[in-house]
């Protein structure tokens, strides 16, 4: 996911660690910063957050630097952590490598300590993302490949849910009809937001950067989460035969500035896929439909032969009614593919 370097500092001296974190910003505006001075409330918010880089002291009374790195090792085998320390040693660099230490850097004079120091973040959470999006796009394919072969039991609620985990987002839906006049007709949400959702997908103020591409992808995403709406959008048109049935879109609160050229594919994979089954099941209804219809045209012939041209005039309108039902455009399919 693009944006900013999110990176958490720990050092249980908040002057140093508001040092830290001010020599960081002053460099540019391309980290995001939380600082924690309790080795608890860190672990906490690595469990519950989305970093891309640890940053943390070593000599803290509560807990280690090396006992830090030892418990994020537990939820997180890959996030970067580099360990910041003024008061280095063999010993200590040697563990902290045993345990999994991304960077051992000691802390130095002069200000070109912090370059090296925001140089070291940016590299190690360049190939922490780079790492974390590979392992993405495969997992996705998997899921997707499952869902497809299986398709024959899966809810749309499922293909929401998909997508949401793939995009690492909150909310996922199914709708149909504009702005003003939308519907959900299937919606999958990781938590309650403080805004209603029913009557459409409300976006914050914050979002102007409208993407459309040729395949009909609409995506947007603002800097900064707000309350009255989601800061990131991204959707496909769904067709069911050749009427656009409804839109296909996720959303977030989060921090992220744009969809990566991948998660867009992904979307449109999606999509197309739900477009395919939606159109194969309303063409096993039309099949039904065809059925129906023989059987009031072989009554029409029937009621001709006894000369009761009412009731035949009236078996064959509804055979023709049978047979020239539209795709469906305001309401489900069906909520499980069949």
């Amino acid at each position: 996911m693009a944006g900013p370097t999110r990176v958490l500092l720990v050092d249980d001296d908040p002057s140093l660690a508001d040092l830290m974190a001010s020599q960081l910003a002053d460099i540019g505006d391309r980290f995001s910063i939380r600082v924690e001075t309790d080795p608890s409330d860190a672990l906490e918010a690595v469990e519950t957050g989305r970093f891309d880089c640890v940053v943390s002291d070593h000599h803290m009374p509560r807990m280690t630097g090396l006992e830090l790195l030892r418990y994020v090792r537990e939820m997180d085998p890959d996030l970067p952590f580099i360990l910041f320390t003024a008061r280095g040693s063999e010993e200590i660099a040697s563990e902290a490598v045993s345990e999994g230490v991304t960077d051992y850097f000691r802390k130095r004079r002069g200000s070109d300590q912090w370059h090296v120091l925001a140089n070291r973040i940016e590299n190690a959470a360049a190939r922490y993302r780079a790492e974390e999006a590979v392992q993405r796009r495969e997992s996705a394919l998997r899921e997707l490949a499952r869902t497809v072969i299986d398709s024959v039991s899966t809810p749309i609620e499922a293909l929401c849910e998909l997508g949401c985990r793939t995009l690492k987002v909150e909310y996922g839906a199914l709708l149909t009809g504009t702005d003003g006049n939308a519907e959900i007709l299937v919606e999958s949400a990781e938590k309650d937001f403080p805004f209603q959702t029913g009557d459409g997908v409300p976006l914050s103020d914050g979002v102007d950067d409208l993407t459309v591409d040729g395949n009909g992808i609409v995506a947007v995403a603002a800097d900064e989460s707000e309350e009255t709406g989601f800061s990131s959008y991204i959707g496909i048109p769904v067709s069911v035969g050749e009427r656009r049935y409804g839109t296909l879109c996720f959303c977030d609160r989060g921090d992220r500035t744009e969809f990566a050229a991948w998660e867009r594919a992904f979307v449109e994979l999606l999509g197309d896929w739900l477009g395919h089954e939606l159109t194969s099941e309303w063409a096993r209804d039309q099949s039904d439909a065809v059925r129906s219809a023989r059987g009031r045209v072989e009554r029409a012939l029937g009621a001709l032969e006894n000369d009761d041209d009412e009731a035949a005039r009236n078996e064959l309108i509804e055979a023709y009614d049978l047979l020239d039902r539209a795709p469906p455009a305001a309401a489900a399919v069906s909520i499980e593919l069949s």
